[in-house]
């Protein structure tokens, strides 16, 4: 499936100046998997030219990770310089969403993270919706509901 933005749109971006064309295409193929994935089905039949911009906007983002941070590092030292990045990778190179990446394809998507459901229940009838009626003088329990 094609990607959800094109290759001209990532490169058009900072940060992506020198890198290898068919490896950002792979990096847009996976992130707009992955997009359409969280916004399932909402987003399958999305092409680059009916893309939320927000959710374009998310597929550089994990891009520039991809590129930026190759091989997963979360830290390294050169000399006197060190430099701490997140975990969330875990110190594999992958490309992943953030969980506020995936709450914008959700919501620019249209898909609520809220729903409701219909339930049918098969409930004896219960004493409080009975009537308490007097036919024979005495009082009595009826099966008559209340309405």
């Amino acid at each position: 499936m094609a990607g959800l933005v094109t290759l001209e749109f990532v490169q058009a971006r900072p940060g992506f100046s020198g890198a290898d064309a068919d490896e950002l295409q792979a990096c847009i193929d996976d992130a707009s998997a992955l997009c359409r994935l969280e916004a399932t089905p909402l987003l399958d039949d999305t092409t680059d030219a009916d893309c939320p911009e927000a959710v374009a906007v998310v597929i550089v983002q994990m891009c520039r990770r991809a590129v930026t941070n190759p091989v997963g590092n979360t830290q390294e030292t050169l000399g006197d310089y060190s430099r701490t990045t997140g975990s969330d990778s875990g110190g594999v190179a992958t490309l992943y969403m953030t969980a506020r990446e995936r709450r914008i394809v959700r919501a620019a998507a249209g898909k609520l993270s809220a729903t409701t459901l219909e339930l049918d229940g098969y409930l004896p009838v219960q004493p409080s919706e009975l009537l308490l009626t007097s036919s024979t003088g005495q009082d009595t329990w009826d099966a008559v509901t209340a309405e």
